[in-house]
C-alpha cells in the first residue's frame, strides 16, 4: 500500500480529530517548516501557512494512506479552499523530509479572519498532545487579530474620506447651481 508523508499544522495536528477523519494515519513526530508562518485566514478563520523569511511553523508529520488523503481532501475543501504543495520539513535532528501540505488558495488567503474558540482550542489540544510549543500558536492568533484591527482601521479611514468627498461634492454642487434670477 502506497504511503505518503503529510505535514499537519492546524486542526489535523489533533490526534483525536485525525483518528476520526483518518483511522489509517500514523503520527510520526513533530517537525518544523522553515520560512513560513502560521496564520488564520478565509471565511471562518482556518489555519494556513504563508511564506515569511526567518519564520517557522511547528507541525506534526503523519504517514497517511491514499484513503486518508482522500478523506483529508474532502475535509480541507481541496482543490477550492486548499491546494496541495510539496514542502521540506525538518525534525529535531535536522533530518529533512519531503512532505505534502495543504495551503489555502489565494482567493481565501487574502484576508485574515479570527478562528472560532472551538477550532483554536482543538489545535491547541493537538499541540499539547504532541509536545509542540504552544506560544507560536498564540503568536499566530495575536498576529491575525492585529491584522484584522489594522484592516478595520484602514476601512474606517477610507470610509471617512469617501464620506467627506461625497458630502463636499454635494455641497459644492448645491452652491454652484446657476441662478436663473436676474436674467
Amino acid at each position: 500500500m502506497e504511503q505518503r508523508l503529510y505535514f499537519a499544522y492546524g486542526s489535523n495536528i489533533n490526534l483525536d480529530q485525525m483518528k476520526r477523519r483518518c483511522p489509517g494515519a500514523v503520527p510520526i513526530m513533530p517537525v518544523i517548516l522553515n520560512n513560513y508562518e502560521l496564520s488564520f485566514r478565509g471565511m471562518g478563520g482556518v489555519a494556513t501557512i504563508m511564506p515569511k523569511a526567518g519564520s517557522k511553523v511547528h507541525g506534526l508529520l503523519w504517514d497517511i494512506t491514499p484513503e486518508c488523503e482522500h478523506a483529508l481532501d474532502r475535509y480541507e475543501g481541496f482543490p477550492n479552499l486548499y491546494g496541495k504543495e510539496t514542502m521540506i520539513v525538518k525534525d529535531k535532528d535536522i533530518c529533512s523530509y519531503s512532505v505534502m501540505a495543504y495551503v489555502m488558495t489565494p482567493q481565501y488567503a487574502d484576508f485574515a479572519s479570527e478562528p472560532s474558540p472551538g477550532y483554536f482550542n482543538g489545535i491547541l489540544e493537538g499541540y499539547k498532545q504532541n509536545g509542540i510549543p504552544t506560544q507560536p500558536l498564540y503568536n499566530a492568533l495575536r498576529a491575525t487579530r492585529n491584522e484584522i484591527s489594522e484592516a478595520e482601521a484602514q476601512h474606517r479611514k477610507d470610509f471617512k474620506q469617501i464620506s467627506f468627498k461625497s458630502w463636499y461634492n454635494q455641497s459644492n454642487a448645491k452652491n454652484n447651481k446657476p441662478n436663473n434670477k436676474g436674467r
